[in-house]
């Protein structure tokens, strides 16, 4: 049963999220034992590491003062208690009231200078920036790449941006308690999906494949959804072979901590 502070806040009956519109790249880690360094001590190595970066213009939220914002995170595959999920590293914000909602349910947002994104059809531009320093940026192309692994292509083949559970801690990015939060469609939604691929640039501590495009793709909704504190653990969208090493250090870089 969710919370009833989180039901009156989160659970609207035509939902939160309205419209929105976004880039993802799923990768491998470029390093992986920057991975290991930055999955927090309560959370395990998955099956599979892989990375997930997106960034999302929502065009239309409710209700006020919840207004249109944009955000870009990165985020890492990780397992609790024998399922997966995503955790959420970094996820800079454009508005203090999404700040401030994410962290109640345990997003490590702040608020960035400048989150963009443009769509000119066959491609797609994403951009941030904070603190007069590039964070991210994101070039989608249509056009799959021709050799992809299974993984690769299950990732691309999602609708959703995020259709598993999200991983958070609470205290935000510290803990000791692990939640999940998820999206709930709740009125009739339709997603539409342009697959190709996504060059990235950016550092958030040799986290970011740059130099080489990934499999990406960019994802429109319309409908109605809002975030949901899972009522129990599951394991969802179990990720094909890989590592289960357990070794991980807990401390954040500056640039991807939470504020």
């Amino acid at each position: 049963m969710l919370r009833l502070l989180d039901r009156l806040l989160f659970a609207r009956p035509e939902g939160q999220f309205r419209e929105l519109l976004g880039i993802t790249a799923h990768y491998q880690p470029p390093d992986i034992a920057a991975y290991r360094h930055y999955l927090p001590d309560s959370l395990e190595m998955p099956n599979r590491p892989v990375i997930k970066l997106f960034l999302i213009d929502y065009l239309q939220v409710s209700p006020w003062p919840f207004t249109r914002y944009q955000e870009w995170s990165l985020l890492l595959r990780a397992s609790h208690e024998g399922a997966e999920g995503w955790f959420p590293l970094t996820m800079p914000v454009t508005t203090w009231i999404a700040k401030q909602g994410g962290h109640h349910l345990g997003f490590p947002k702040y608020v960035a200078e400048t989150i963009e994104l443009v769509d000119h059809g066959d491609t797609v531009l994403g951009h941030a920036a904070a603190k007069d320093r590039l964070e991210v940026s994101m070039r989608f192309t249509t056009g799959v790449p021709p050799q992809m692994k299974h993984w690769e292509r299950h990732l691309l083949s999602r609708d959703q941006i995020i259709d598993d559970d999200l991983v958070v801690l609470k205290p935000v990015g510290v803990g000791p308690d692990v939640h999940r939060v998820r999206f709930e469609e709740v009125m009739p939604s339709r997603w539409t999906v342009r697959r190709g691929s996504v060059e990235l640039t950016g550092d958030a501590g040799g986290l970011i494949a740059t130099g080489r495009p990934v499999p990406g793709a960019v994802h429109h909704f319309r409908g109605g959804m809002n975030l949901v504190v899972a009522s129990s653990v599951k394991s969802i969208l179990p990720m094909p072979g890989g590592s289960t090493s357990h070794s991980h250090l807990p401390h954040l870089p500056p640039m991807v901590r939470a504020a």
